[in-house]
């Protein structure tokens, strides 16, 4: 059994309640206030520029050739996302992205990816980032495949991002590079990927939980 099918079951509870919790409930039948959208799409734009930075660093790090420049892509496409998704909804919105500060929970996911890009194997690196492939596609497919056709959803572009072809075949690129990784890592480093694996899975969670909650900074 590979890593991925492996760590996708010790996973699979918690990926259960992100799909359960409200704010991917509403957003899948279009009923999610619009001000918790817009904080959510706020801070994405602020977590996806360091996300970006972590894939870039990653890549950096990689011996393989073909790794390095599927992470090169990755980092790049991070950009190209936080541009045109978040620019779109930021116009139709009338958000100011330059007023926008990272919440709490947005700063320590990106503090943790951060680090585990720097610091880390690039094993255990890699699998920190997987969540924000993984997590994401698994929900948008849900979501899209959920949908009612009878009714127009305001998220839909969000949705559609996420269930597209273009972001499965990044996605199973990155599977298949962490495959790639565990199948030559010792038990240790198996098990820090699996729980820097797991820790970016909850991570997951807090963000649309804060995001529901629009935290702020208790002082």
């Amino acid at each position: 059994m590979n890593w991925t099918t492996k760590v996708w079951e010790e996973a699979r509870p918690l990926y259960d309640k992100i799909i359960a919790m409200p704010f991917n409930q509403e957003l899948m039948h279009g009923t999610l206030p619009l001000q918790k959208f817009t904080f959510y799409m706020a801070q994405d734009a602020l977590y996806l520029k360091d996300f970006g930075r972590a894939l870039a660093i990653i890549g950096g790090r990689l011996t393989d050739s073909d790794h390095m420049l599927a992470f090169s892509e990755f980092a790049t496409g991070a950009i190209v996302v936080e541009r045109a998704l978040h620019t779109g909804y930021f116009k139709l919105f009338g958000v100011n992205e330059q007023a926008v500060t990272p919440s709490p929970t947005c700063l320590l996911y990106t503090h943790f990816l951060l680090t585990k890009a720097a610091v880390a194997n690039v094993e255990e690196a890699v699998a920190a980032v997987l969540p924000c492939f993984w997590i994401y596609q698994k929900v948008g497919e849900h979501i899209y495949a959920q949908q009612r056709a009878d009714r127009e959803n305001p998220y839909k572009e969000w949705i559609d991002t996420y269930a597209g072809e273009a972001f499965s075949k990044s996605v199973n690129r990155a599977l298949a590079i962490a495959d790639k990784l565990a199948e030559h890592a010792d038990l240790k480093t198996e098990q820090a990927m699996t729980e820097a694996f797991i820790t970016a899975t909850r991570l997951e969670w807090m963000f649309w939980d804060a995001a529901y909650r629009q935290e702020s900074w208790p002082i």
